[in-house]
């Protein structure tokens, strides 16, 4: 089994790296103000925007929905499995409000089988890996409507990978609250 030990450390600083570049936080002046971290639970889903310290109209906190798998390796607990749907900024091939899901695994991944998610052992959502850095291998997804029904309608789900030794692997999630904090997401107030 593949030393995840290094991925706990550093997987939440990366992702939120990510999710500041897909929001276009790093556009910003090189002088930044501090930001905090608002979290609010929604069954097994978490709610959770950064916002400037600083009082301003123009600056909008950045937000998602997340949910963190984590195991036990030795004494160390590791993130096998993130998943976040955030919405996406406007950009030359999206609109603002889409919502892009993206999940992270550790690394030694087979990338050409791409992650598959699972939902309620029925549906299955292709993702293709878009790229691995030291937090791990990075996959996302446009979420479309008819999607979002299936992952609102279900209770659970997994996700399958295989690893470049060969080994399948399935890591399960909870798809209970996600409903309650998807609708916080979209609330209009966030766009």
């Amino acid at each position: 089994m593949p030393n995840y030990s290094d991925l706990a450390s550093r997987g939440a600083v990366a992702y939120m790296m990510a999710v500041a570049c897909l929001s276009g936080a790093f556009a910003a002046p090189a002088q930044q103000e501090p930001r905090k971290i608002q979290s609010t639970r929604y069954g097994d889903w978490f709610y959770r925007c950064t916002e400037s310290n600083r009082a301003s109209a123009n600056v909008k906190p950045q937000c998602e929905v997340m949910q963190i798998a984590q195991v036990q390796q030795a004494k160390t607990i590791v993130n096998i499995l993130t998943l976040a749907i955030a919405q996406t900024p406007a950009g030359s091939t999206r609109k603002r409000g889409d919502l892009l899901l993206t999940a992270l695994v550790p690394l030694n991944v087979s990338l050409p089988l791409g992650l598959v998610l699972s939902i309620d052992s029925r549906n299955r959502l292709q993702m293709p890996y878009r790229n691995c850095n030291q937090a791990g291998c990075w996959a996302q997804r446009k979420l479309d409507q008819k999607t979002l029904k299936v992952l609102e309608g279900a209770t659970a789900g997994s996700a399958h990978l295989q690893l470049i030794n060969g080994q399948n692997i399935s890591l399960k999630f909870s798809l209970k609250g996600l409903t309650k904090a998807l609708a916080e997401l979209q609330k209009p107030s966030r766009s």
